[in-house]
């Protein structure tokens, strides 16, 4: 994770196999404090290797930085299963730089990714706890459309995830 304070503003680009630790740094971050996502354990050096590797042609993982490193990463993966022309975005920051517009940029990206790979929908799956991840995806014109209850157990508690999705055409 950034520690410095950066002079040049965030930009958004394609990750390399170099970014993976940073991008894991932010990750077990927000297992270990945050409601973000709904795993609970860290991943190692191992299962961060197998999670670089399942990379396919539909699938796309970006970082933003600035000259400390990376800041944030964004990643679309096909949802669920072959055949749907749906893909799923996650959205992930360096804690001390929320809430300056690099979550915004990422999603902004994805979404243009998400149309130049012939995907007709983009989806999230965020932690009804994660007030600041689901206004990101509204801000940015996705709608609720459902909701899975009791889905993952993190935290010594139960927590529901709130399905958002938006309309690529």
């Amino acid at each position: 994770m950034a520690k410095a304070k950066a002079s040049r503003a965030p930009s958004v680009r394609p990750a390399t196999q170099d970014d993976l630790r940073a991008i894991m740094g932010i990750y077990n971050w927000a297992v270990n404090q945050t409601f973000a996502t709904i795993d609970s354990e860290p991943l190692d050096a191992e299962e961060a290797q197998a999670w670089w590797e399942m990379h396919g042609k539909r699938s796309k993982l970006v970082v933003s930085t600035d000259d400390t490193g990376v800041i944030g990463w964004g990643r679309l993966l096909p949802w669920k299963q072959r055949g749907y022309d749906v893909v799923e975005s996650l959205v992930y920051v360096d804690p001390v730089h929320h809430g300056h517009g690099i979550g915004s940029a990422l999603l902004k990206d994805l979404i243009q990714e998400a149309r130049s790979l012939g995907y007709r929908t983009i989806v999230a799956s965020i932690a009804k706890d994660n007030r600041a991840g689901l206004a990101l995806y509204t801000r940015a014109g996705f709608e609720i459309v459902g909701t899975i209850r009791d889905a993952a157990h993190k935290f010594d508690r139960w927590m529901d995830i709130t399905l958002v999705q938006k309309p690529l055409d």
